[in-house]
């Protein structure tokens, strides 16, 4: 089976230190993780640190001073970049596995992504995935060591269940309109928060692309773009799943006023004009290796 490289994000050290334990007590233990920083500020250096010890995983720590606007695009190809830095012969079939840093992948999460995107069978070279997003109590009373045993560490709610339900019905459903020709470009939404696809993809279509800033659209542009591409897909939504930990949201209200929201609705090139190999300015990224 061909590796699988773990991908975090994050710009803040809150809430990263239980998705940090989560990928270390994973069933399919990652090739490597890579901690990616919009930001940086010392205090996520030491949370990982201090995670990483505890729970005896090697980490790759990519920063760079905060720009004063969001850039999760580059945060992302920042990640990659790093992987390649020391690949020099990467395996074109390798999953990218990401997660945000407030994201918690459940015990087979990336396992599923792996499975979904082994070449053995003609798999696909996009996996999606999905969250519970935990209220402020499910939170609150989150078991980690039911989560360290591969056990689910909160109770999902009956119309928590159904709603995943629900819409990975509808992700399929628009999986069979894309193969006749009428689904939106975008469609089904790759949730950036929990996918995982091929390094080779990510590579072809120039990975995130950098002209997105601040909250929003980036993920439904590169989705978009692998599938101008057409990349096989495989969707996994009631089965790969990541436990979205409780914060105020930082979404501007409606998504189609959001300021990305135009970008997204422009014809844009499959291959990113600022993307992995083309990116846009930014201070030299610092690598640093942690944990045992």
């Amino acid at each position: 089976m061909p590796p699988v490289h773990v991908i975090l994000i994050t710009h803040t050290p809150e809430r990263l230190r239980r998705t940090i334990l989560a990928v270390a007590w994973s069933s399919r233990a990652p090739d490597s993780v890579t901690l990616s920083c919009d930001s940086d500020d010392p205090e996520i250096e030491r949370v990982a640190r201090v995670a990483c010890e505890e729970a005896g995983l090697p980490l790759t720590l990519v920063t760079r001073p905060s720009a004063g606007v969001g850039r999760a695009s580059q945060t992302r190809n920042n990640a990659v970049r790093a992987i390649l830095k020391t690949l020099p012969n990467p395996n074109p079939d390798a999953a990218l596995a990401f997660f945000d840093g407030d994201c918690a992948p459940l015990h087979t999460a990336i396992e599923r992504h792996a499975d979904a995107l082994d070449p053995k069978g003609g798999r696909a070279h996009l996996s999606l995935g999905w969250r519970y997003d935990l209220t402020e109590q499910q939170d609150a009373e989150f078991d980690e060591r039911a989560l360290k045993e591969g056990l689910m560490p909160f109770t999902p709610t009956d119309d928590q269940t159904a709603a995943i339900e629900k819409r990975h019905r509808r992700y399929k459903r628009q999986l069979l309109q894309r193969t006749l020709g009428f689904a939106k470009p975008h469609k089904p939404k790759l949730l950036s928060a929990n996918f995982a696809c091929t390094l080779a993809a990510y590579r072809e279509v120039n990975g995130f692309d950098e002209a997105f800033e601040d909250w929003g659209q980036e993920d439904d542009d590169f989705g978009k773009r692998l599938y101008q591409a057409r990349k096989r897909v495989r969707v996994g939504l009631r089965h790969i799943l990541a436990l979205h930990q409780y914060h105020t949201t930082r979404a501007p209200g409606d998504w189609h006023d959001s300021p990305n929201a135009d970008l997204l609705r422009e014809e844009r090139p499959t291959y990113a004009r600022l993307g992995l190999d083309t990116p846009a300015d930014q201070p030299t990224p610092e690598i640093t290796r942690i944990g045992p």
